[in-house]
């Protein structure tokens, strides 16, 4: 089957998936007011791939099939195709202002770099490449939608899921000669209820105490609808479900909420063909790396950040404007480090296509430094861009108004005291609500916990980045400087 329309990916979602928010079961994600809009919007994502005008960015021809496909699947052999690749993700990322962590592209450039390296899949203790490569192609042809979860639940922080008494984290209970059964829990499984498929891959990096545990029960990596029978989702309660009816009061709330849960295993089934890692401790912590799975992953936000940075500061500049703060000089200061944002993001993006490589796979990455970087840098600069929005905003987004009241008993009056000097009222207050949703609301503090933490801990991504870094050969230039100057002036 080709790229899928709108409509069909909706009807997709009307399936048995067990969806839990605010203590009931929701049947149909598509109707219900939490998640429907948000529904639509992956949707008009996947139809703009049937624009005759944006088709040609964003599909290629199935080397299977022959069928048009999604571009986010592409496994890239040139720096040209990965270019391409990320002029794809740019268009839907643009479509959204970058606020959609888990869009489809996401998964897809992760399971692409998978896919080209499944040869280290087969193992001596479970041959998994043929499973990895044919899943590639599954999603790829039927243009499913995948969330993730890695890690295992906050239980005990203190020490690793396998030297916990507790049968909270997801770990094999049964084996048959038609897969193997799962219980427990991972998450976080941010988009469940929107997506058509779920991976869950290794949550460890080492186990510790092997010599004297087993912890092959906890070893494990496989992919299975997200309807599949006994597979649960728990859902934070929705930034969607305001007090306001009207999108224009929560722009963002409303319509790219991609909810996150705690997928729940009870008696999981999962076939051995959908299976690609069993019982493997060692392979559990080597699986990223020898998949070259980062830098595809983290182009792929790097791509969205610029798309995200580039809104936010076309925000500031229009808040600026409304009032002709813009005429200030601290005010250009503050417009000009967000425009530094913007443009740190597309320098990220421009350097590692520069220096993207062909690797042991067949398939070209982008190179690692600038990705690096922009990891270590983007979460506080997204911080930072929110800042300026609430100080150019200040108590206009305190005092932001409802759109109701624009067509409420008072709305002469509203029309009258809420204008500014460029704009009228209801310009004004739409975008002041626009401002409000992107920096202060629920939804923006989500979006700031996002940015910190979906890659990983930064406190130890930053300090495993200084560990591998070229760091004698700098401080040997440093003393070798201070030689030099005590040789000839000491």
């Amino acid at each position: 089957m080709p790229i899928r329309t709108a409509a069909q990916y909706l009807d997709g979602l009307r399936d048995d998936r067990h969806i839990q928010i605010d203590g009931e079961r929701i049947t149909d994600v598509t109707a219900d007011r939490r998640f429907r809009l948000a529904a639509e919007t992956m949707a008009g994502l996947l139809a703009m791939q049937h624009d005759t005008k944006l088709a040609p960015q964003l599909t290629y021809t199935s080397p299977s099939s022959g069928d048009a496909v999604g571009m986010t699947h592409l496994q890239p052999k040139s720096k040209d195709d990965l270019v391409a690749r990320n002029d794809a993700i740019k268009i839907w990322m643009d479509e959204t202002c970058g606020m959609l962590g888990r869009s489809p592209d996401y998964k897809n450039v992760m399971w692409s770099a998978y896919a080209a390296a499944a040869n280290i899949f087969d193992r001596d203790s479970f041959k998994g490449a043929d499973n990895v490569r044919n899943y590639h192609e599954y999603v790829r042809e039927n243009d499913l939608v995948m969330t993730h979860v890695l890690v295992n639940p906050q239980v005990d922080r203190s020490k690793p899921a396998h030297l916990q008494e507790s049968d909270i984290t997801a770990h094999i209970t049964k084996e048959t000669d038609a897969g193997i059964v799962i219980n427990g829990a991972r998450m976080v499984a941010t988009l469940c209820a929107l997506a058509d498929e779920i991976v869950v891959m290794p949550a460890a990096v080492r186990w510790q105490g092997t010599e004297t545990i087993d912890t092959t029960d906890y070893s494990f990596g496989f992919a299975i609808p997200t309807a599949t029978p006994g597979l649960k989702f728990v859902c934070r309660p929705s930034f969607a479900d305001m007090h306001s009816s009207q999108v224009l009061d929560y722009p963002f709330s409303a319509r790219y909420d991609e909810s996150d849960g705690l997928a729940i295993f009870e008696d999981v089934f999962v076939p051995w063909e959908k299976v690609f890692i069993h019982r493997d401790p060692e392979f559990d912590g080597e699986v990223t790396a020898a998949g070259q799975i980062y830098p595809h992953m983290v182009m792929q936000s790097v791509v969205r950040a610029a798309s995200k940075a580039e809104f936010m500061m076309a925000l500031t500049f229009a808040l600026a404007r409304t009032t002709k703060i813009d005429q200030h000089n601290p005010v250009q200061l503050l417009l000009a480090e967000t425009m530094g944002i913007a443009e740190f993001c597309r320098t990220c993006r421009i350097a590692a296509e520069a220096e993207a490589f062909e690797t042991e796979h067949g398939i070209y990455s982008p190179g690692t430094r600038s990705l690096q970087v922009w990891q270590s840098m983007f979460w506080k600069m997204y911080v930072r861009q929110c800042e300026i929005i609430t100080t150019l905003g200040a108590g206009g987004l305190v005092a932001a108004p409802s759109m109701a009241e624009l067509a409420g008993e008072m709305k002469d009056s509203v029309e009258t005291y809420f204008q500014s000097v460029n704009a009228d009222a209801k310009s004004r207050t739409m975008l002041l609500r626009l401002a409000y949703d992107a920096a202060l609301s629920g939804f923006s503090g989500r979006q700031k916990l996002y940015e910190q933490y979906y890659l990983g801990d930064p406190n130890r991504t930053q300090s495993m980045w200084y560990r591998s870094y070229n760091v004698d050969d700098h401080i040997e230039r440093i003393w070798t400087m201070l030689d030099d100057l005590e040789k000839r002036y000491g």
